[in-house]
């Protein structure tokens, strides 16, 4: 046998680990992703194969950060460590980046531009320049090969026939040198100020062939453009970074030029409406002065030397209705005011006059006999006993409330007097000088007092004395 150390399964395994990790490091390793497995610790484990072989990976849960998203069957390319899982002696590879191949790669890459650009506000409504009502002159960028620069001509052919001139700024549309052909030829365009909107075109084509429409270079053209721009890349399910930059996305090269274009079907119609309108504003016109030459006609006929004639006729038979009415108003005016004149000088009369005066002689007999003295008297004499009677009653009702208000206080005086308290059974102890006594210290044995009662008085002597309780 060989002098060579035995080992351990397991040191086997850690030294296999070792050269592997020592002899490879980091490698790159492209391939299909398949047999996909998420733990709920956030690990992930899959094998990556090719047409001939597989090899296990693992991607742990803090490098997840460092991967796009992927699933089985995907193309992915990924940057790791080689090694040993000791535990089974399986080769692997721990997962540190992870992202798309080939194709996948231009779809991340055209991701991140995508939120980039939009974060800048490049795709927002508000900047996009609106086209104008009428093209007068088109641009377009496109290449002089293909299809698409005459699916334009015939679509502008088709849609206005008298032919939309438009100016060709041929350009690469697939391949290195296209993005900077087209940004200027967008340049181009906007020096020379000669066209009202931009086409911008090519036919559909791989995410590869469409590269040039994804790359930034081109998109901030898009959006410095002072003319308005409209994108027709693709078929209508390929979307591009210029679609969403340009201020008007069409579907196709077609849909681009019928959306800048007038449509002469509907030109057509509208000329016809306006001949209508033309026709029916001018009969209405001519219907207008018709109205107004009658108008004039029947003001001619007003002016007639006939029609003034009969109306001033009519105005003289008018003035002399007036004066005769005038004249009998006037007539009936003056036989009142003669009336008057007669009833007031009837009225000046002497027998009138004395009549009068015996009147107001009469008139005056009242007043006199209504301001005699005896007529006075006797109205003061019933005041004066109106009075009387009021000054009794009151005197009166001040005499029974005063005579309360007494005996009220009586009642109190006696209820608080001492022969009220004497009558409850209680006696005034007064010494022999009359003083009465109220504190026991100040007598002495032997001393003689008198006890007045509710009747009569004892005369008393002090045989002892007591303090208050409590001193």
């Amino acid at each position: 046998m060989s002098d060579a150390p035995v080992l351990t399964v397991t040191e086997l395994n850690q030294c296999a680990d070792g050269l592997l990790r020592d002899g490879l490091g980091r490698v790159r390793v492209e391939g299909e992703v398949s047999n996909l497995r998420q733990y709920a610790s956030g690990h992930r484990y899959f094998s990556l194969k090719d047409a001939n072989s597989s090899v296990s990976c693992v991607l742990f849960r803090g490098n997840a950060r460092n991967a796009a998203r992927f699933a089985d069957g995907d193309a992915v390319q990924i940057q790791g460590r080689a090694g040993i899982y000791a535990a089974r002696g399986q080769f692997q590879i721990i997962v540190e980046q992870l992202q798309p191949a080939g194709e996948g790669q231009l779809l991340a890459a055209f991701q991140r531009l995508k939120e980039k650009l939009a974060a800048e506000g490049l795709f927002d409504l508000e900047r996009k320049k609106p086209l104008p009502a009428w093209t007068h002159r088109l641009g377009v960028i496109t290449s002089t090969q293909g299809d698409v620069r005459h699916d334009i001509e015939r679509t502008l052919a088709r849609r206005f026939p008298l032919l939309l001139p438009f100016t060709l700024y041929p350009t690469a549309v697939q391949g290195a040198q296209a993005a900077s052909q087209i940004v200027a030829a967008l340049e181009q365009a906007a020096r020379e100020g000669t066209v009202d909107v931009i086409i911008l075109a090519r036919g559909g084509g791989s995410l590869e062939d469409l590269q040039a429409f994804n790359e930034e270079s081109v998109a901030r053209a898009i959006a410095a453009s002072p003319i308005p721009v409209v994108t027709g890349v693709g078929h209508e399910t390929d979307t591009t970074i210029a679609d969403f930059v340009a201020d008007l996305r069409a579907s196709t090269p077609t849909a681009a030029a019928e959306a800048v274009s007038p449509d002469g079907a509907t030109l057509r119609h509208r000329i016809e409406r306006a001949r209508d309108r033309m026709t029916t504003l001018a009969g209405q016109r001519v219907a207008q002065h018709r109205q107004t030459l009658n108008a004039l006609w029947t003001r001619l006929e007003r002016r007639h030397p006939r029609q003034l004639m009969e109306r001033n006729a009519q105005r003289l038979d008018d003035q002399h209705e007036r004066l005769q009415r005038a004249w009998q108003r006037r007539h009936e005016q003056a036989g009142q005011r003669l009336q008057h004149l007669r009833l007031r000088l009837a009225g000046a009369s002497p027998g009138n006059r004395i009549a009068s005066a015996r009147m107001r002689l009469d008139h005056l007999h009242q007043r006199l006999a209504r301001a005699a003295p005896a007529h006075d008297i006797r109205t003061h004499r019933e005041r004066l006993a109106r009075l009387h009677r009021d000054l009794e009653y009151q005197m009166r009702q001040a005499l029974t409330i005063r005579q309360q208000r007494l005996q009220a206080t009586r009642r109190q005086l006696s209820a608080l007097g001492p022969q009220a308290v004497l009558e409850r059974g209680y006696a005034i102890l007064q010494t022999k000088e009359g003083q009465v006594l109220r504190d026991a210290a100040r007598t002495e044995i032997g001393a003689p007092l008198q006890a007045r009662l509710a009747r009569g008085a004892l005369e008393l002597k002090v045989t002892a004395t007591k303090s208050p309780e409590g001193d």
